[in-house]
């Protein structure tokens, strides 16, 4: 039964192409007309190379399309990196994403936070970011985990961004990925400065670059908007890399210089 009605939806979905692209309106239509999700008519129009207009300009192909809407990422720290890595990955058409904060916006958050405005401050960094985040893509499912990030908050995830700002939270998460044998997407910025690399399972990049204990109060680092872009950008683009199974910073750091524009790829053997 469910057999035939997936070809019954599909041919409405071959129907109401137009040159193997399914624009949202008409998926949406077809969802209520058929009585299933939106999320179902996507899966089969890709499964059949049929792309969703908004994921038209990706420059990935319907089996790469396919394999971003059934993954799940979970991003800890929903504030400057994390929000703006949800952001790019909701855009690229991730299917679920978890969100973990306890945090909300306060007005320092206002320089680089890209969901934090002076209509949302005092308002839960996780609430705010799944109501924009859905209207951003509609088929995107979410875990929201308004607390400190534990093992449920990574257990179900793919892979794991690191949206963190201080190194003894780093190295809590790192170990808690390393438990739970999870790949770990690091980002940290400072003024001009930033890095990004994947930590893989076994391995150990967070200790390599904060060895030593550090104190859980440590003050976060003062940041430009523009390196947190750039930051966010490149985790972004290594989840992705990394989930498509494509070249990415495994057993690398890649640091950045924006205020003298310079980058340099540090190879790490642990």
């Amino acid at each position: 039964m469910v057999e035939q009605n997936n070809k019954e939806i599909l041919k409405r979905i071959v129907q109401q192409s137009r040159d193997k692209v399914l624009s949202l309106a008409a998926a949406q239509n077809l969802a209520t007309e058929c009585d299933c999700s939106l999320r179902c008519i996507e899966r089969i129009a890709l499964n059949h190379l049929i792309v969703p207009a908004r994921f038209k300009r990706n420059s990935l192909n319907c089996h790469e399309q396919l394999r971003l809407l059934q993954s799940q990422v979970a991003i800890i720290g929903c504030g400057g990196l994390g929000g703006r890595t949800a952001e790019l990955l909701a855009r690229l058409g991730i299917g679920h994403l978890s969100l973990t904060d306890p945090d909300s916006f306060s007005e320092s958050n206002l320089n680089r936070q890209i969901f934090c405005t002076t209509q949302t401050l005092g308002r839960n960094k996780v609430e705010v970011l799944a109501k924009e985040l859905g209207s951003i893509n509609p088929t995107l499912e979410f875990t929201l985990n308004i607390n400190k990030f534990n093992e449920d908050s990574v257990a179900t995830a793919n892979i794991v961004v690191d949206g963190l700002d201080t190194p003894a939270t780093r190295k809590e998460l790192s170990a808690l990925c390393q438990k739970q044998n999870i790949p770990l997407v690091h980002g940290a910025v400072k003024e001009w400065y930033g890095q990004a690399g994947i930590e893989e399972i076994p391995g150990s990049l967070i200790n390599t670059l904060y060895p030593g204990s550090y104190q859980t109060s440590h003050a976060p680092p003062l940041v430009l908007p523009m390196t947190v872009a750039l930051i966010a950008s490149i985790q972004a683009s290594e989840t992705c890399k990394y989930l498509l199974g494509l070249n990415s910073l495994k057993k690398h750091l890649l640091q950045t210089d924006l205020l003298q524009q310079e980058y340099e790829k540090i190879s790490f053997n642990y």
